[in-house]
């Protein structure tokens, strides 16, 4: 499993929103020729074209065959009247691949923070493009787009009944303090004297991603156990901007005919001829727990669960850490970072998942999610969530606590 950068779900969900926004950031006026948004369309096609992994899943799970609409794209393209217009048209075509993590960046808030993020360790060399950055700066902000530290909320710890049932609610795969110790240290502190409780859930529900490194703090402060887990990242490296992404992460690359048999097993059909290279991921998780928590783990989830939160419902599934109770995920767990590349004329960046991860067992997350042990629906997608008391009375029942 391969170790994700911090670059938060959260973010895409707003990023996603402000897409289609009527305050999408830009000029209201073209700076752009007719050919060259065309020009910047079709090299945005071709990079979905040679290197985006999800092309047949997106036909199996929403019936799009993204490369078939080529000609009904570029009448959207055609269409628009302004630079703003055609980047919110990019950011359409782009959503009709079904996948959060791909769009074009289209504030200069989430530009400020990817640079932040990944120029310290170089992998997108686009982000100090003199001209990608004077794009950005000539941008206004998303008005109600918060500052990214104050989107963090802090954890939650609940003694739910005394002597049988604690809980733990984690928001996001983030700190809000900035520190994953500072959180770790609560969570040891609120398990002390809980050592022998028959019941510890934990919410992550509307949990839409964050670092990977945070569960699995969370997973060394909860027990003593140590845990290996794995899987495999498959590229199409035939695509020249996947092929310098994986240069740059310095990948450890296998020819794909090389992926074993009882993964192919399980895999998406396609993958044998759509991928050109995979990387073995393995993680090692040392249990540190001062107070190891002996009694049974409950996992809530929802569809928002997503991206790093996704990844700690997998490892939950496959590794028999904890019950899932809830609906299905929202997918792309056990994955790489989205890889961004610069549209030529108009400077934009495009993000773009970079790779197809499979569980250990061979299972594409992206398309199979998360299916939980104990299904209860959550009737409101956006903004309700199921009350904790009704998780609360189906774990006693399992428990048979009183």
């Amino acid at each position: 499993m391969k170790k994700r950068l911090l670059i938060l779900g959260i973010l895409l969900r707003s990023f996603i929103l402000t897409g289609c926004s009527s305050n999408l950031t830009g000029d209201n006026k073209s700076t752009l020729t007719t050919e060259e948004k065309i020009e910047d369309f079709e090299q945005m096609y071709s990079e979905v074209e040679k290197g985006y992994p999800f092309l047949e899943v997106n036909k199996r799970l929403n019936g799009i065959d993204w490369l078939s609409k080529k000609e009904e794209f570029k009448e959207m393209v055609l269409e628009t009247s302004s630079d703003k217009e055609f980047m919110y048209t990019l950011n359409k075509i782009l959503r009709k691949l079904n996948k959060g993590h791909n769009g074009v960046i289209s504030d200069k808030k989430v530009f400020d923070y990817y640079q932040k993020v990944y120029e310290p360790i170089g992998y997108f060399p686009i982000l100090e493009d003199k001209d990608v950055i004077e794009r950005y700066e000539s941008m206004n902000e998303i008005k109600g787009i918060e500052k990214y530290e104050d989107v963090f909320k802090d954890i939650d710890t609940i003694d739910v009944m005394k002597g049988n049932i604690a809980y733990i609610s984690i928001p996001q795969m983030n700190s809000a303090s900035g520190n994953i110790d500072n959180d770790m240290i609560k969570i040891e502190k609120f398990l002390k004297n809980k050592n022998n409780y028959k019941a510890l859930i934990i919410d992550i529900r509307g949990n839409t991603g964050g670092n990977d490194l945070y569960w699995m703090e969370l997973i060394s402060t909860i027990t003593n156990k140590n845990y290996s887990c794995g899987g495999y990242t498959l590229f199409r490296n035939d695509s020249k901007t996947i092929k310098d992404y994986t240069s740059r992460r310095s990948e450890n690359l296998h020819n794909i005919d090389e992926l074993p048999d009882k993964i192919l097993e399980k895999a998406p059909k396609e993958v044998p001829n759509m991928f050109t290279e995979f990387s073995n991921d393995n993680t090692y998780i040392k249990g540190k727990a001062k107070y190891p928590f002996n009694g049974n783990i409950y996992l809530l989830v929802d569809e928002n669960v997503f991206s790093a939160s996704e990844s700690f419902a997998v490892f939950c599934k496959e590794k028999n850490f904890a019950t899932i109770i809830g609906t299905k995920t929202g997918g792309d767990g056990y994955s790489v970072d989205p890889v961004l590349f610069k549209l030529n004329n108009s400077n934009l960046i495009v993000r773009m998942s970079s790779a197809m991860s499979l569980t250990e067992s061979g299972i594409c997350d992206e398309e199979e999610k998360v299916t939980p042990d104990l299904y209860i629906k959550n009737e409101d997608y956006y903004s309700s969530k199921v009350p904790l008391s009704v998780y609360v009375e189906k774990i006693k029942k399992i428990e048979n606590i009183k």
